[in-house]
């Protein structure tokens, strides 16, 4: 198993404990007269230092958007080259890590991924990654249908690009991506989508051994995955196996439950272009599908619930606990950029889809905050 740094290991606290000793001491039968006390009072024995406080636990907050490109070379390219593409979300991308799923390449190689058919591909120069670098992101995420539009020496040139820009790269095959944070935390990021070029979220075994790796290297874990149907007749979450245009996309809730049952803290979905709900299993947070962050220059369909997507921030203790968990509505304008939404029409979406997973179902407040089920 790779890992894109070198392992890290947990540090522990070592308790040690001293036995003391009895002293036995002889009395005379007369004993000496006691001490006289100069200043007329009782001595008084010093006062015993105490113990120092625990430490309490580290916190870090986790952010990550859905579907993300700002354009595609060579007709839809954007004429600031990205500087705006996320100026209308940017108070938003805040956190520890700040992740996004890259729904593209950062290369303009020619690629036939489709064998003849017809395709649609997104590519562009890899400067654009400083676009995302600007923003606030973190971590990219390539794991998805689009990753390698470019072919694998595009593969290559975008996790180039993107840690030239100062970031990491998650969804490599078989790869953890660790990042430090400055509270000292690190968290281990893995990446799947329902092809073999990635870590295949259809062989359950495989996702289990690397989110297990995961877990050895990190204090905290993050699934982050492309699947699912597509379109606004897949909003809701089926039980089994998904498939789209004939092509398997993997048990999607089987997939999110072994990521948790192998360690991971936090699952987020995207690649059905549409929100899906959200699922507390095993005291851990599953969000199915965060949705169409932004596709500029159109590339993304802008109607109805298609165009609706939301910013999802948790914040969670050093052992995965969760201290505080909220959506910021986001939709994207005409031009296919993220903006802020004032009317919060992802939380209506959430909302309702949360039926499909009953009481286990996390929904939104109207301030945003997650209402979670309790234990």
């Amino acid at each position: 198993m790779r890992t894109a740094m070198p392992t890290l290991g947990r540090r522990g606290l070592l308790v040690a404990s001293a036995a003391g000793l009895a002293l036995a001491a002889a009395c005379s039968e007369e004993e000496p007269p006691p001490a006289e006390d100069e200043g007329g009072q009782a001595a008084q024995e010093e006062p015993t230092s105490e113990s120092p406080s625990p430490e309490p636990p580290r916190e870090i907050t986790i952010t990550h958007v859905g579907d993300t490109m700002p354009g595609s070379y060579p007709n839809q390219m954007a004429s600031d080259e990205g500087a705006s593409f996320f100026e209308g979300v940017k108070s938003a991308l805040t956190g520890d890590v700040v992740i996004a799923n890259l729904e593209g390449a950062l290369a303009t190689y020619e690629f036939d991924k489709c064998g003849g058919g017809e395709c649609t591909y997104f590519r562009l120069p890899g400067e654009y990654a400083q676009v995302f670098a600007d923003a606030g992101f973190h971590v990219l995420n390539q794991a998805n249908n689009h990753g390698w539009d470019a072919g694998p020496d595009g593969a290559t040139d975008t996790q180039e690009a993107v840690r030239e820009a100062g970031m990491d790269v998650c969804g490599i095959k078989d790869e953890v991506c660790l990042v430090e944070t400055e509270s000292g935390l690190t968290v281990g990021l893995v990446g799947f989508a329902p092809y073999t070029f990635y870590t295949d979220n259809r062989d359950l075994d495989a996702v289990a051994a690397l989110v297990a790796s995961a877990k050895e290297q990190a204090d905290i874990v993050i699934a982050t995955a492309h699947l699912g149907a597509e379109g606004t007749d897949h909003r809701h979450v089926p039980e089994g196996v998904e498939t789209y245009l004939g092509e398997d996309r993997g048990d999607t809730r089987g997939f999110a439950h072994t990521c948790i049952d192998n360690g991971a803290d936090l699952v987020v979905g995207h690649g059905p272009h549409v929100l899906r709900g959200m699922e507390v299993y095993n005291g851990k947070l599953i969000c199915y599908s965060l949705g169409n962050f932004g596709g500029g220059q159109n590339l993304f369909a802008t109607d109805g619930p298609l165009g609706r997507s939301a910013v999802l921030s948790v914040t969670m203790r050093e052992d995965g606990t969760i201290v505080a968990a909220k959506m910021t509505a986001t939709r994207m304008d005409d031009d296919g950029y993220p903006q802020l939404d004032a009317n919060n029409g992802a939380f209506e979406d959430l909302n309702e889809l949360a039926e499909d997973f009953g009481d286990a179902a996390a929904t939104v407040a109207d301030d945003g905050t997650l209402v979670l089920p309790s234990a």
